[in-house]
């Protein structure tokens, strides 16, 4: 029998050929496997539709094929507003997790992809239903101005589908109002018109509704009403010869408002006496001077941070003070003219050169021009010409002035820098008596500023002007040296020209000796002179000390009086006539040259009787005069009047050195009853019976002690250094062990003498 035969087939089965031949391959192997079947994406959902709220979806993953399937799941890059939570890749089966945000806007969709090698890959389409209408306004605050304005609030939907809304301001506020947009569709601005606020801080609430969209409120805040300044003045007009006025500040607004006055910088004849900064409402007090020149204007301003309207200003005039009789231009020139006509130096070729030069349209003040036609200032004429209205004039013959009253002196170092003010003379009844004020003070501060950081004109500033009321704090060294600061204004006070306390007799190896300290020849000096001599006489002083130390000078009258009391009857007795001292004037006015003679009929009415009968002292055996730098004028005429007939001596310093004087020159208009001003130029030059003239370094020390003041006594103390020497000397002829050139070291202390205003010369400060 034959081989036995194998049995072949071929089918298809799940799409793969399969050859099957009952027995092995040809050659012999067994048959292969089939392939595996792919792997395949399948997903439970192919889309999603999600709530406009949003949420959270799922779709799972699985393998639909065979094999191993490992997939990622993504969503494009641009959608911000949903994210895979979870399962963003996986093998095989798995589920991804989907977190959407609620939407508030338009329908809205994306597509979730997922992706595997070697599969397609699927996609799940995700749609987000719109949102709901969302309203939304801005700001959500308004500041609004105290003056008022406009404002407005922008109104938009943020939401889906359409949001129509209405704007309301509450009934009850009537000072704001919605002057257009208070309704409208999706997108809008709503204008608010606000008024102006004269009252506290206030505001209201803007609502916005929108239905089911809810509402949205807006806070409108507008600020209180500021403050606003307000000045005035009942006048703006000063009075040409000073005083004071008053100015009223006043807050016409809300906010609490604090100011402060001030005057220009550099302003020296006004200043705030009172009222230099309130709160709200009060009264600014400026004092001003006299004017002695063209009209002038002062601006006061006020300034508070708080006001919208700071600062604020108010412009003050002042005419020339004797406006009423004349103008400032018609004073000007006549006084220039007077200066030509009667200034006793008008000899000299230089002098008369110098009217030809000035051009006095130049000058606003008449302080000005007389200070560019004094003779050589420095040496001659140290200040000694100058002017005063009427009005001070005749207060300054009545010895009165508004001052603090006391005497004093800058001492300096040696590069002329003050170091201290010292006081060397205080009025018992003055506001300085009355505060406690003595003499050896040591004033080191004024108005806070310590004196040794001022120059020495500043010191006299800080003084301030001889108005009533101006105040100034001191600083005050005591001789102990205890400190203390008070203040004090200047008041009226009459200078007590020979102060009872001040005045001894004394008993001395010498005899019965009179002392007595003179302050000025001004005031009642005639009738306390004459007083005291009177009892000089009747005790039977014939030994006499005038202590004429701070004595600046003053009516030439009144010096021939004192000349006369102590010279003496038998110089002018039985009609004689003894020389006393000589005026002498330019070559214009030498008419009025003139001798004056020892005599009582230099006083007035029943006083030159007293002279005759009581006062003048017979034979006076001794007459020493205390001097000191601050003795001048008069002083130094009483004393070279009797140099040639008494024995006279000098204990203290060299006096000052004022040979000259002056009349008093009526002008604007020029005559005595309707007087606005008068000139007081130098006229004339005073020599003695010997001839004794143009000591202008002053009288020297010869005869007699030089003796340093001594402030550690009072005045009218025996042992005070300068009446001690003076006692000492009447007694045994010798100055003694404490009298010397100068007791102080130069080097740390010297006294300065500056040229003074006449009340300062005259009376003090």
């Amino acid at each position: 029998m034959g081989r036995q035969g194998r049995t072949c087939f071929i089918g298809i089965a799940a799409a793969v050929l399969i050859s099957a031949c009952g027995g092995s391959g040809s050659d012999g192997s067994p048959p292969s496997p089939p392939p595996p079947d792919p792997a395949s994406i399948e997903l439970s959902t192919t889309s999603i539709d999600a709530e406009a709220r949003g949420g959270d979806a799922s779709v799972d993953v699985s393998n639909g094929g065979g094999g191993t399937l490992n997939w990622t799941a993504s969503i494009a890059g641009g959608v911000d507003w949903a994210r895979i939570s979870s399962g963003a890749s996986g093998t095989n089966s798995g589920t991804i997790q989907i977190t959407i945000d609620a939407n508030t806007g338009a329908a809205r969709e994306f597509e979730l992809t997922v992706s595997a090698t070697g599969a397609s890959s699927r996609t799940v389409a995700v749609r987000q239903a719109e949102g709901a209408p969302n309203l939304n306004v801005s700001p959500a605050r308004i500041d609004a101005e105290a003056g008022g304005g406009n404002a407005s609030v922008n109104v938009t939907n943020r939401g889906g589908g359409t949001l129509d809304w209405n704007a309301s301001i509450a009934g009850s506020v009537d000072w704001a109002r919605i002057s257009s947009g208070s309704s409208g569709t999706d997108a809008g601005t709503i204008a608010i018109e606000i008024d102006a606020n004269a009252g506290a801080a206030r505001e209201f609430e803007l609502t916005v509704s929108a239905g089911d969209a809810g509402s949205r409120t807006v806070t409108v805040q507008q600020a209180e009403a500021p403050a606003m300044l307000e000045l005035t003045a009942a006048s703006t007009e000063l009075d040409g010869y000073g005083g004071s006025i008053s100015l009223q500040v006043s807050n016409t607004g809300y906010a609490m408002m604090r100011w402060s006055a001030s005057l220009p910088d550099g302003t020296d004849w006004a200043y705030i006496e009172s009222g230099e900064e309130g709160t709200n409402a009060g009264e600014i007090v400026v004092r001003y001077g006299l004017n002695g020149g063209a009209d002038r204007e002062l601006d006061v301003t006020v300034t508070a941070l708080a006001a919208n309207n700071s600062p604020q200003s108010l412009t003050l005039s002042q005419d020339w003070f004797a406006s009423s009789a004349c103008t400032y231009p018609e004073a000007r020139q006549e006084v220039f003219d007077l200066m030509q006509d009667w200034y006793y130096w008008n000899d000299e070729p230089e002098q008369r050169a110098r009217y030809g030069e000035i051009v006095i349209e130049d000058y606003d003040d008449l302080d000005s021009l007389l200070d560019d036609l004094r003779w050589r200032p420095e040496t001659h004429d140290r200040n000694f010409s100058y002017w005063s209205s009427a009005a001070e004039t005749d207060m300054l013959f009545d010895g009165r002035a508004f001052i603090f009253g006391f005497r004093g002196r800058v001492i300096v170092d040696v590069f002329e820098e003050p170091l201290y003010y010292q006081v060397i003379d205080v009025y018992a009844s003055a506001p300085a008596g009355n505060a406690g004020l003595e003499r050896g003070d040591r004033i080191v501060g004024l108005n806070g500023k310590p004196v040794d950081s001022l120059t020495v004109e500043g010191v006299f500033e800080e003084f301030g002007p001889n108005e009533e009321g101006f105040e100034v704090s001191f600083e005050v060294e005591k001789q102990s040296g205890e400190r203390r600061t008070f203040s004090m204004a200047k008041a009226e006070v009459e200078v007590p020209t020979v102060p009872e306390e001040h005045v001894r007799i004394l008993d001395t190896d010498a005899g019965k000796v009179g002392y007595l300290h003179f302050r000025t020849f001004f005031g009642d000096a005639n009738g306390r002179l004459l007083q005291e001599f009177a009892e000089f006489n009747a005790a039977g002083v014939k030994n006499l000390i005038v202590d004429l130390r701070y004595n600046g000078g003053g009516s030439v009258p009144i010096a021939y009086g004192l000349t006369t009391l102590i010279g003496g009857p038998e110089l002018f007795e039985n009609q004689t006539l003894t020389v006393m001292s000589r005026r002498v004037h330019n070559l214009f006015a030498s008419s009025l040259d003139e001798t004056a003679y020892f005599g009582c009929d230099v006083y007035p009415g029943s006083m030159a009787a007293r002279c005759r009968n009581e006062s003048a002292i017979r034979n006076v055996e001794n007459v020493v005069f205390i001097t000191g730098r601050g003795s001048a004028s008069a002083s130094e005429l009483v004393i070279t009047s009797l140099q040639p007939y008494e024995n006279v001596s000098l204990v203290g310093e060299r006096t000052y050195g004022k040979p000259v004087g002056q009349y008093a020159r009526y002008f604007c208009p020029p005559d005595r009853n309707a007087r606005q001003g008068d000139l007081w130029a130098v006229t004339f030059a005073t020599i003695n019976a010997e001839g004794f003239e143009e000591y202008y370094d002053g009288l020297p020390v010869t005869e007699g002690c030089q003796v340093e003041d001594d402030l550690t006594r009072q005045l009218g103390d025996p042992q005070e250094a300068r009446l001690a020497a003076a006692l000492r000397y009447l007694e045994t002829g010798s100055c003694g062990a404490t009298a010397s050139s100068r007791l102080a070291d130069p080097g740390v202390a010297i006294q300065q003498t500056q040229p003074q205003d006449p009340v300062t010369q005259f009376l003090g400060h």
